[in-house]
């Protein structure tokens, strides 16, 4: 390639997923990844022989309708198998295994603590609440920071920035 327009420093989803876009808005895109693969936390990979794992797979669940439809994912091969349980094992031998049961899952966690139980069902309303607030921002363009900047209190604005 000759001087790229763009170039993208990681291979992972989301990289690959922004050089799609570029490339079909017609930029020469390079995409730099230090890894022998491509695919970042969407790579599944052999870690002993036989054994096969995929830490941050279920992230790519999370790819927007609207990049899975433009990008014609589905009919690329993208198979999503929506994932209901998580297994966390523990050195000792003790484990924690989450159905989405809440009966189930309030007994696995009160091997380990009755209260948190409740500060997990607090956790998940803030995150709930953060993400009902960031999802309809996900596809709008950011906001240029110098304008955005340029309409703060001055004594709000970055240092030797005027």
């Amino acid at each position: 390639m000759d001087h790229p327009d763009v170039v993208i420093v990681g291979g992972g989803h989301n990289g690959l997923t922004a050089a799609c876009y570029l490339g079909e808005a017609g930029k020469k895109v390079l995409v730099l990844e230090r890894r022998p693969l491509v695919g970042g936390a969407a790579v599944t990979e052999e870690f002993h022989p036989g054994y096969r794992n995929s830490m941050c797979s279920y992230v790519v669940s999370l790819l927007h309708p609207k990049v899975v439809a433009d990008l014609e994912l589905e009919d690329r091969g993208l198979v999503l198998y929506p994932v209901s349980r998580s297994f966390y094992p523990k050195p000792d031998g003790r484990y924690l295994l989450q159905t989405g049961d809440d009966e189930h899952d309030r007994r696995e966690i009160g091997k380990f603590s009755n209260r948190d139980w409740e500060g997990m069902q607090r956790l998940e309303k803030v995150l709930d609440d953060i993400a009902d607030f960031l999802r309809p921002m996900m596809l709008k363009a950011p906001f240029r920071l110098r304008e955005a900047h340029s309409a703060w209190p001055r004594s709000c604005r970055l240092a030797g920035s005027g």
